[in-house]
């Protein structure tokens, strides 16, 4: 099996499934290749020379001080403190507690594993049989439909899928427990700015008193674990419930992970998303008796407002949640159409008052957010749904 790094450095007993269906599991390195693999890009990224560093975004943690600060050797040592009621953290500490800082971190890395159908083992043989017949080294170029790269896409579309009904707070933009884009990286050492951060905020939370924060999802397994196995399970009872389901949960997984992976224009970031919740609860209207902008438009506002105040306990205010649906769909149609002088007209209309202040990216988190209340609803009562798509 293959694997990405997430951002979670905890050890594991056993590995935990995600999903039986797609074959993804969370688990930490096992095997020696693996754990060298890891070692070598963890200590390329954060034990270079000093002078490959800056105060940015390479900043590091420090393996050790003679200064009261906050370091690996500090972090690792907090961490065994406040988990000693882990089992997996206590015999992992016995086995590899004296070992060198960035060897503990490296076989405590969670990783997503994915199957690769044993497509590894046959290229391996066939490069063992190249050089045996001292042919030149070659390389494996790998087309779409190739098993490791459609296992691949669907374990990083599913880590957004995932990342996404984590998320409870009002600030999500995208993102997801993952690493790095492609699988393959791992491969290429390199000072690496999302790992070294990822080690920042381990050690940051192994030295804060454990408290309940929406946000630590991002950087706490133990914190998310358990909202993960729930979640999972949602998505798994939809992956086996019929080709459709399964379809539309794969589709809309690809798409939240383009947006928030591969795009950084945020007015692709909009469009998509809202056509994420117009694929959801949207029908095309009979264009003989209806203008189709118009009705969509509609259906898009009282349909995903009437699913998020049901799915939010009806905290929101339904005239609120209507009022922006429209400024969403409003700015999405101004794009979508190349409206860019009304879309100006919008932002510059923003406002700029202290303690007040509005920006375009606000329409997106709100959107996001939608799309985590209906995606619930789907994983949850697809049937209610479907029916109020139909409506």
């Amino acid at each position: 099996m293959m694997f990405y790094l997430t951002t979670y450095l905890h050890p594991l007993a056993e590995p935990i499934v995600l999903s039986e269906t797609l074959s993804i599991v969370l688990d930490n390195p096992r095997t020696e290749e693996e754990i060298s693999t890891i070692e070598k890009y963890v200590r390329v990224s954060m034990d270079s020379p000093n002078e490959a560093y800056s105060l940015g975004s390479q900043c590091r943690l420090p393996l050790s001080s003679d200064q009261d600060i906050l370091t690996l050797n500090s972090s690792l040592s907090n961490f065994y403190k406040s988990n000693t009621e882990d089992t997996a953290v206590v015999d992992f500490q016995e086995n590899y507690g004296d070992s060198n800082p960035l060897s503990q971190i490296s076989r405590m890395w969670v990783i997503l594993r994915f199957s690769d159908d044993g497509e590894i083992e046959a290229m391996k043989e066939i490069a063992a049989q190249e050089r045996m017949h001292s042919q030149a080294p070659g390389f494996f170029l790998l087309d779409d439909d190739h098993p490791i790269e459609v296992n691949s896409s669907n374990a990083i579309n599913y880590a957004y899928l995932l990342s996404i009904l984590l998320d409870s707070s009002n600030e999500y933009f995208g993102g997801s427990f993952l690493l790095h884009k492609h699988y393959w990286e791992i491969d290429n050492p390199k000072i690496d700015s999302k790992l070294n951060m990822a080690v920042v905020f381990f050690g940051w939370y192994a030295n804060l008193p454990k408290k309940e924060d929406e946000l630590i999802w991002r950087v706490s397994l133990s914190w998310a674990i358990n909202r993960m196995r729930d979640m999972s399970n949602l998505i798994e009872k939809a992956l086996v419930s019929g080709r459709e389901k399964k379809d539309k949960i794969l589709y809309v997984s690809k798409l939240l992970k383009i947006s928030s992976c591969d795009v950084d224009d945020e007015k692709y970031k909009l469009v998509t998303y809202v056509g994420i919740l117009e694929l959801l609860l949207t029908h095309n209207p009979n264009f003989m008796r209806f203008n189709v902008e118009d009705s969509i438009s509609k259906q898009f506002q009282m349909k995903v407002a009437t699913l998020v105040y049901i799915a939010s306990d009806r905290v929101i205010p339904i005239d609120k949640l209507k009022k922006r649906l429209k400024s969403i769909y409003e700015q999405r149609s101004n794009i979508a159409h190349g409206n860019f002088i009304e879309l100006k007209k919008y932002i510059d209309g923003l406002s700029k008052k202290e303690g007040e202040e509005e920006y375009f990216d606000c329409l997106i988190t709100d959107t996001l957010r939608y799309i985590r209340y209906v995606l619930l609803e789907y994983l949850m009562d697809a049937d209610f749904v479907e029916f109020l798509k139909d409506s």
